[in-house]
């Protein structure tokens, strides 16, 4: 009860001010070119709070109109251009805003909102990395796992393109979070079969944080945040549709993403369908790996109401993805080389509807985001056997934030928050309970202050948080992903029970609380307008799941036993980033040590598993470290020729020597990319080509091998062109162009001995009307 009466006396001091006289604020101006003052049609002007945005006019002029009064953030952007980023206040009915465009060759930077306050890049104490718009529609890879690799300091497990999760500076699973459009999304992600259902086709961007996140998302940020962003509206009083279509070789797999939607003066409204449907993918040898086949269907739907007091938006995510899974059962029935999921799938639904409201309240802005989202988790085995679907439940998540915005003078914002979350799980029919049915409430308080001084802008937060987990006293168990559930029922139902399996039977009840209190420190220097310094301190938290804490029985191969008496992990990380820039090259340089105490692990026991073979596997804890970094280098020598280069690297171990799961291979990319003039058709073509190293993984955990280095080669082409008066675009690549054998340290396929995918010639095609 207290938690309730504290967010209501949290967002009661919104009611107290008064909104004043409506009026029709108005912004407007002229965008031209830096060198010469000629005007730019085309450019990009969007304000994130509000998502609402326009175009420049043939003489680069532009408006925005019914705006709210008060502190604002705006974009500029256009390709050859470096964005223009303004912060501006709203305090009169006709305000004028001219821009003058800087040229650049290089990548510019973006307006960020999960780092708290909407902002530019270069002013974060905490490092958030964009993977823009453009930059997704390039990535030729139907996993989203793989596009978010292609940002240095992130990789990703993988059982197949369909089945992935992503890895950030060596922690994963529960130890980031993953947001659809800044909503906290929950997919039974305790173990790597288990992907974060978020479609990010249309998605205007995607923002990483790398490190520890706890301060503004809680529990589970330990390692990161990643943030898909839903697509702008379309700009004021216009009508837009696209239509993509890609396909791959290795998989013979096609995707189709349609999307229409339109905006007026104070509203808008979007919808996007898409569909997708892959076979087994080959291998370098031209061999099938059974069952990795997968089948997606996916609708988003927006609607928005944005007025002078504020705005007022809707969403609704609905995913239906179909997965196969790889396991020694199914590879005794699959038929290779099949699109339709038959056998040992994945069957899951994922809907979310979520709210997001900002009103302007005099000088203050009230945030308010609510979602529900409802999650149906089915594992389907053998259709000849007399149980075939294993698994079967039901994760219902209700979430909510708000944030007050208080006045700030000039250089300083300063905010505080509620945000909480209530979760149960549910077990149907299914024989198989992985987890047990559950409940868990979340509730935290913080707040973060940003404050510019001189040249440097400091950022400092504190947040506390209260977790309660609760499990109802129930029969502990796994699965096992083959028969044995179907020979124990049978013996059920002939009441062929002896004393042995009743004394096997174990019951879990769960009734624990968690309190934490996390704080963050950071501050970003621009000794010069070319040069910036980055640095950061914070604490993180990581709850035990409910895995970890009531396991009991096999999953997969194993006797898994949980640990009720787990506690939290908790982080202290350190980061130092330095950012160079000017008009022809960059160059980005991060460091990291992540110290993690009480550190969440599996290791074999002494005790025979009563189910299985070999002993049982039970949960520990022991302090552990990650240290390493990032550095990427952006080069335009010339005005048509670009170099890329990127190298991460992180070392995790164990204070007893032992070393960490799932950390990556050290990792080199390089790309050379061509651009051509281009003409009254064709826009923008390029040509580029692209060369990954892995190094050797010799430091595996312990129930890892170790994994050979490789490296993989790439090309590219593509260009815009128009036919009539609709606009297209063409992407055609080739990926491991030398169809090499490999596999990489993190394929959750390699105990299997599977190797990676082969070649791949993908192409993709997208209309815009």
């Amino acid at each position: 009860m207290n938690r309730y009466l504290l967010a209501i006396l949290l967002l009661l001091p919104q009611f107290a001010f008064s909104v004043g006289e409506i009026k029709n604020n108005k912004l407007s101006g002229i965008i031209s070119d830096q060198k010469d003052n000629s005007p730019i049609p085309g450019v990009s002007i969007f304000i994130p709070e509000i998502q609402k945005g326009t175009v420049s006019d043939e003489n680069g002029a532009y408006q925005l109109e019914h705006l709210p009064s008060g502190k604002m953030t705006l974009q500029f952007s256009f390709i050859g251009f470096e964005s223009v980023i303004k912060t501006i206040v709203i305090n009169k009915e006709n305000l004028k805003l001219d821009v003058k465009m800087p040229f650049t060759t290089v990548t510019t930077q973006e307006v960020v909102v999960s780092g708290g306050f909407p902002s530019a890049q270069h002013e974060n104490s905490i490092k958030i990395s964009v993977l823009k718009e453009k930059e997704l529609q390039q990535l030729s890879t139907p996993s989203l796992g793989e596009k978010l690799a292609s940002i240095p300091g992130v990789d990703v497990i993988s059982r197949s393109p369909g089945v992935s999760t992503p890895v950030i500076r060596g922690l994963s699973l529960n130890n980031i979070i993953f947001l659809n459009n800044g909503v906290r999304m929950e997919n039974f992600q305790f173990s790597t079969d288990h992907p974060f259902l978020t479609n990010e086709q249309g998605a205007d961007h995607i923002e990483v944080i790398k490190g520890p996140a706890s301060l503004l998302y809680g529990s589970d940020a330990m390692g990161g945040v990643i943030n898909v962003l839903k697509e702008k509206p379309a700009p004021a009083n216009s009508f837009k549709a696209d239509i993509n279509s890609e396909y791959h070789s290795v998989t013979k797999g096609y995707s189709n993403s349609i999307g229409v939607k339109s905006s007026g003066k104070d509203w808008f409204w979007m919808i996007r369908a898409n569909q997708q449907s892959h076979k087994d993918y080959k291998d370098a040898s031209g061999d099938y790996v059974p069952n990795t086949r997968f089948n997606t269907e996916g609708l988003q739907l927006g609607l928005g109401l944005i007025k002078e007091y504020g705005s007022f938006k809707i969403y609704y995510d609905y995913l239906q993805p179909k997965l196969g899974m790889t396991n020694d059962e199914s590879l005794e029935v699959v038929s290779e080389g099949k699109r339709k999921n038959h056998y040992w799938y994945q069957d899951l639904e994922q809907h979310l509807l979520s709210l997001k409201n900002r009103i302007f309240l005099g000088r203050y802005k009230l945030e308010f985001n609510a979602a529900y989202q409802f999650n149906n988790r089915r594992l389907n085995g053998n259709p000849n056997s007399s149980i075939f679907r294993l698994v079967d439940m039901d994760l219902k998540t209700f979430t909510y934030d708000s944030k007050l915005y208080f006045p700030g003078s000039e250089g300083s914002e300063f905010l505080v928050g509620i945000q909480g979350m209530h979760q149960s799980n549910e077990n149907k029919g299914a024989p198989n309970r992985i987890i047990p049915n559950a409940k868990i409430d979340d509730f935290s308080v913080f707040s973060l202050l940003k404050k510019e001084i001189g040249d440097a802008s400091l950022q400092f937060g504190v947040r506390y948080d209260h977790r309660s987990i609760y499990v109802p006293e129930q029969e502990a168990g796994g699965h096992s992903h083959g028969e044995a559930e179907e020979h124990e029922e049978e013996e059920h139902e002939e009441g062929e029970h002896d004393e042995h399996d009743e004394h096997e039977k174990e019951l879990v009840h769960i009734n624990r609380n968690f309190d934490h209190l996390n704080a963050s420190i950071g501050a970003t220097y621009h000794v010069s307008e070319s040069l910036l310094l980055r640095t950061n301190f914070a604490t993180a938290y990581r709850v035990p799941n409910l895995a970890e804490l009531s396991q009991h029985g096999l999953h997969g191969n194993r006797f898994e036993e949980g640990n009720t008496n787990l506690n939290p992990q908790k982080s202290l990380e350190s980061d130092l980033g330095v950012h160079y820039h000017t008009q022809n090259h960059n160059i980005d340089l991060s460091l990291f040590y992540n110290k993690v105490y009480d550190y969440i692990y599996l290791a074999p026991t002494d005790e025979p598993a009563p189910e299985g073979e070999g002993n049982v596997y039970s949960y520990s804890q022991q302090d552990a470290k990650l240290y390493g970094g990032e550095v990427a280098i952006n080069v335009v020598p010339l005005s048509f020729l670009k170099f890329h280069t990127d190298y991460a690297m992180v070392i995790a171990k164990q204070d007893d020597g032992g070393r960490l799961p799932f950390i990556p291979q050290h990792k080199l990319n390089m790309n050379v990319k061509i651009f051509g003039k281009g003409n009254r058709t064709f826009k923008d073509p390029f040509f580029s080509v692209n060369w990954k190293y892995a190094f050797e993984q010799d430091n595996p955990a312990q129930f890892e091998t170790s994994t050979s280095s490789y490296d993989l080669l790439g090309l590219q082409a593509g260009s815009d062109f128009k036919m009539g008066k609709y606009k297209m675009n063409l992407l055609l690549s080739a990926s491991n162009l030398l169809n090499k054998k490999y596999i990489d340290h993190l394929s959750s396929l390699k105990p299997l001995g599977f190797y990676n995918p082969g070649r791949n010639l993908s192409i993709k095609l997208g209309f815009n009307l």
